[in-house]
């Protein structure tokens, strides 16, 4: 098992900033979102500087920022494949798991069969590309809103099991959706955990935000997971922090999650 962070709690920091925070805060990696500003501003040229992170990636998560690759208008939905696929190549690069989002519905509807057809379009071409990669793609359960695609378990096991993918299991919107169990009835499934509180807003923040999220945790616990372990953050939900508290913010997290997972 290896606790890890998102990268993007430490956005306004550079890539070695990062990395030193890995060390500082006693963490065995990140999960490396490749629109980490540092990055993705310069990402071009700083791409093959990437390899010189492999001890501290753990994982990688693709673009999602302003992308929908199930959108109804079709330009926006073939750039955002693009850039997922640009992400399975950041993957390969650092022999990671990456994790993807599965779109939504562009309108704030409910997803319709268009939207599914347009999804099972996307994650097919996710699964060709990243199979000739060598990338093991983790699919993300969404957020639990009206237009989301893959916020729901059997959806999650449905294309999981159809491409091969394993599974990304963000705690904090299975506990927003109430359908916690249904989730660790995929437990084999599970390769990464995303784990935050949430706070009135539903930002992902502190842990003790949430007694749901820790009882989550002792459960999978008992069901023995031993993988990635990616406490994901957003600063929005604390206010104006400094280098120092984020360390310390990543440093109690830790101790949470060491309580359960290293009794």
């Amino acid at each position: 098992m290896l606790i890890i962070f998102s990268t993007m709690f430490l956005h306004e920091y550079t890539l070695e900033d990062i990395m030193r925070a890995v060390e500082l805060a006693e963490y065995d990696g990140v999960e490396f979102w490749v629109e980490t500003p540092y990055f993705w501003r310069k990402r071009y040229e700083l791409l093959s500087n990437l390899i010189n992170y492999t001890d501290y990636i753990k994982a990688v998560h693709s673009a999602v920022i302003d992308l929908n690759p199930c959108s109804i208008n079709s330009g926006i939905a073939e750039i955002s494949i693009k850039e997922v696929l640009y992400s399975i190549n950041v993957a390969s690069i650092l022999n990671s798991p990456l994790t993807i989002h599965a779109g939504k519905r562009s309108a704030n509807r409910k997803p319709v069969e268009e939207d599914y057809i347009s999804l099972d379009r996307y994650l097919r071409i996710v699964s060709n590309y990243s199979n000739i990669k060598d990338v093991k793609i983790l699919l993300e359960n969404s957020e639990p809103k009206i237009n989301h695609l893959c916020k729901y378990a059997e959806e999650i096991e449905h294309f999981c099991k159809k491409y091969g993918f394993s599974f990304t299991f963000d705690i904090n919107h299975a506990v927003k959706l109430g359908k916690v169990e249904d989730f660790l009835r995929l437990s084999n499934l599970i390769e990464n955990l995303h784990v935050s509180g949430y706070d009135e807003e539903g930002r992902h923040v502190a842990l003790d935000k949430s007694n749901r999220i820790i009882d989550t945790l002792i459960q999978l616990e008992e069901l023995g997971y031993d993988g990635l372990i990616t406490i994901e953050l957003d600063d929005l939900g604390y206010g104006k922090m400094s280098f120092k508290e984020k360390i310390e913010e990543l440093k109690k997290e830790r101790r949470v999650v060491e309580s359960v997972f290293r009794r």
